[in-house]
């Protein structure tokens, strides 16, 4: 993107979490410019202060060139998905060996819904008082409801937040940022594919047009070396990523 995209250096943002196998890389003997970037960060950061963390750094390098691009990277972290609201999001994963690598099988997949139920009630009860064991006696009786029918739950799967939450459930924790996601790159110089791979890679590309059909996203999955060779495809993923580059005006 930087070689190829961006006409102004683009600030760049390591994110780490603390903790991590990742480390700091030691000092270069080139400088932030001489790799194609106006500056480049490294951020440790943990679940409780990404939120307040990020937003700073974003803020001083607002100050200091006031329409520049930053590019952030990260983990497969769900805080981190949550921390910021950014303008766009790319992800990156190396080719899947096996289907179950990307998306749970059922029993996984029942114990996560039970775990979201479970997340779900508790949460009600903090912030609502939903299930206090004591509710006050002026309190208004619940309101009466309808057993929900077979048709009312597949409407539910079938309404946006029902397909968001169907799709949680389905795919593993480090791929929850993929349906999020505007672009999706599969390195293919990552990993040599296994029996499974194609059977996966249909399976994400099923999932991604049914996100499109019922939440209108609008995303694309490349397979590519996006480093190497001059072919079709990945020129349709710089087409796809140009207008990530052009920065603020």
């Amino acid at each position: 993107m930087v070689d190829c995209l961006f006409e102004r250096p683009p600030h760049y943002i390591r994110l780490v979490k603390m903790g991590s196998d990742k480390h700091r890389p030691t000092r270069a003997a080139h400088g932030p410019k001489e790799w194609g970037v106006r500056s480049a960060r490294w951020l440790d950061y943990d679940d409780e202060r990404v939120f307040e963390a990020l937003p700073e750094v974003l803020t001083a390098i607002h100050r200091e060139d006031r329409y520049g691009s930053v590019v952030v990277e990260a983990d497969a972290d769900p805080t981190v998905r949550c921390a910021y609201p950014y303008d766009h999001r790319v992800f990156v994963m190396p080719i899947p060996s096996t289907v179950h690598e990307v998306f749970r099988d059922p029993p996984c997949a029942a114990e996560e819904l039970q775990r979201v139920l479970d997340d779900t009630a508790a949460f009600a009860s903090e912030i609502f008082g939903l299930f206090a064991a004591n509710p006050a006696e002026d309190c208004e009786p619940s309101e009466e409801r309808a057993r929900l029918t077979a048709g009312d739950v597949r409407g539910f799967l079938c309404s946006p937040l029902g397909d968001e939450l169907a799709t949680r459930i389905q795919l593993q924790r480090p791929y929850h940022g993929l349906v999020e996601s505007e672009v999706i790159v599969v390195n293919t110089s990552v990993r040599t594919p296994g029996p499974g791979s194609d059977a996966c890679l249909q399976r994400i590309a099923r999932l991604l047009e049914r996100t499109r059909r019922v939440c209108g996203r609008v995303d694309e999955m490349f397979l590519v070396d996006p480093l190497n060779g001059d072919g079709a495809v990945r020129h349709r993923l710089l087409d796809a990523l140009r207008p990530m580059c052009l920065g603020g005006t």
